[in-house]
């Protein structure tokens, strides 16, 4: 499938859908810019919301010169946040999928190469296709990682079974050895997701992607904006490439070359580093539950839990652990603190550490030099040579690419192949990350990604992170804090 965005739905005023839904929908505008335009003058009009968004319904061309003028001219940028789109997004790139879903203020969904057996189809991108010698090189490339892939999933299904899961259903063996299998899978296969996201968001997305130096990227940043464009012209229009989106990041990359050493051979890298968390996180963590449940300045309580006894500080997270269940939330008092861990992960893992919005992720170019990573299932069925000839194949092919494109190059690598990742978050956001992560319905990989993270947090921060764990061991949990 070639790339191809469609507009699946977008959010409309209820009473002029009621309206067309009716047969007497004649004058009554179904876009969301009717909705920005009324919610951009609650501030300054007397006039109730209703009559506000009526009168927008009514002169969609009036609504339109509105959200210009506030939106554009005025600098009020949060008013176009009001139009949310849905998008199908199909015949992208694992690769390009990565870009797209670094914009933290939407929502994504991906069809899963955990859970669905793919097919073998990937992208060719252009970088390489000039090339006669190279696009031969790639296409072979993809079509043996294909054929590997369903060996291996073959392969492994028959270890699940034979490992205990005779009385499994045959999709759940599969979904087992779909897992593991799609590590030999590239990073130019294909992916599709839906996407949720406002105009404000959208708007950025198309503007930096048009400024990406694969063509990939630019052609998704079109086909983002022909998608929208006819629907709502009025709160999507700064969508060109711009210097700052397009030179800035090689500018930086010169002045890290200059900065910095050369790389040598493959480093020896822990998998999870803690580098960066403040001093006594309990205590800060301490000090704003005080803070948001008193009167009393920041510094006042900081001060009595800094005074205070090793028990009555235990006894005040008691208080926060003994009602929580799986579905509740850590205070906001957790976002005190926050933890930058570095990572050495796979794609695959890599893939679910994004997913994570309330978090900075700072990525590094996919590296061969930082290794494989190799599922134990793999290793139990014998087919870890294979494997590995696979991935070696991968190497090569994205040597001859880095001497054409060292952009597109990655499209060669692996799901197993490994890239470097600043993942900082917050205390609170890092619960969640836990009760998803660490659960033993996580996959493996993240999995254990995950608990080495929360190991490193709880040595620096004992009592407020001792709740943090998957949602299968809350109750084991309790019984250790109570």
């Amino acid at each position: 499938m070639s790339l191809k965005v469609v507009l699946a739905g977008h959010n409309v005023d209820r009473q002029a859908l009621d309206a067309h839904l009716a047969g007497q929908g004649e004058g009554q505008s179904l876009s969301p810019e009717t909705l920005s335009a009324a919610y951009a003058r609650i501030s300054r009009d007397p006039r109730d919301v209703p009559e506000l968004r009526a009168d927008a319904r009514a002169e969609v061309e009036t609504s339109r010169r509105s959200n210009k003028a506030i939106i554009f001219d005025m600098g009020h940028s949060s008013v176009a946040e009001h139009a949310v789109f849905n998008l199908d997004v199909m015949g992208i790139s694992r690769l390009a999928a990565e870009s797209l879903e670094q914009h933290r203020l939407a929502s994504y969904t991906e069809k899963s190469q955990r859970y669905i057996r793919l097919e073998g189809d990937y992208v060719l991108p252009a970088e390489l296709a000039d090339d006669a010698g190279m696009q031969k090189a790639y296409r072979m490339l993809m079509d043996e990682l294909a054929e590997c892939y369903k060996t291996l999933a073959a392969r492994l299904t028959e270890l699940a079974r034979d490992e205990g899961g005779e009385g499994q259903k045959r999709s759940e063996l599969e979904s087992r050895a779909n897992e593991d299998a799609r590590y030999v899978l590239p990073l130019g296969a294909q992916a599709q997701l839906g996407m949720t996201v406002n105009a404000r968001t959208l708007e950025l997305m198309i503007a930096r992607l048009a400024s990406h130096p694969l063509d990939e990227l630019r052609a998704l940043s079109r086909a983002l904006y022909q998608a929208v464009a006819d629907t709502a012209p009025s709160v999507v229009r700064y969508t060109e490439p711009t210097d700052y989106f397009s030179q800035t990041p090689r500018a930086l990359r010169a002045a890290a070359a200059d900065w910095l050493p050369a790389p040598g051979s493959r480093p020896d890298l822990p998998e999870v580093e803690l580098v960066a968390c403040p001093h006594e996180p309990d205590l800060q963590v301490a000090a704003g539950l005080l803070a948001a449940s008193s009167a009393q300045p920041f510094s006042v309580c900081l001060q009595a839990a800094e005074s205070a006894e090793p028990d009555k500080l235990r006894a005040l997270f008691a208080e926060v652990f003994s009602r929580m269940q799986l579905w509740d939330t850590l205070p906001r008092a957790f976002e005190m603190v926050d933890f930058t861990f570095e990572l050495s992960l796979s794609a695959a893992a890599f893939a679910q550490v994004k997913r994570h919005r309330m978090a900075t992720v700072l990525a590094q170019a996919y590296e061969p030099r930082l290794g494989r990573t190799t599922p134990a299932s793999i290793e139990r069925a014998g087919l870890t040579q294979d494997f590995h000839l696979q991935l070696d194949r991968c190497e090569q092919v994205y040597s001859r690419a880095m001497e054409i494109s060292p952009e597109a190059a990655p499209y060669c690598l692996s799901n197993a192949h490994r890239r470097r990742a600043l993942f900082k978050l917050n205390g609170r956001a890092l619960g969640h990350f836990a009760r998803l992560r660490c659960d033993r319905e996580a996959q493996w990989d993240i999995r254990r990604i995950g608990h080495l993270m929360v190991e490193a947090a709880q040595e620096r921060m004992p009592l407020a992170g001792a709740f943090y764990g998957g949602k299968d061991c809350i109750e084991d949990l309790r019984e250790k804090v109570l």
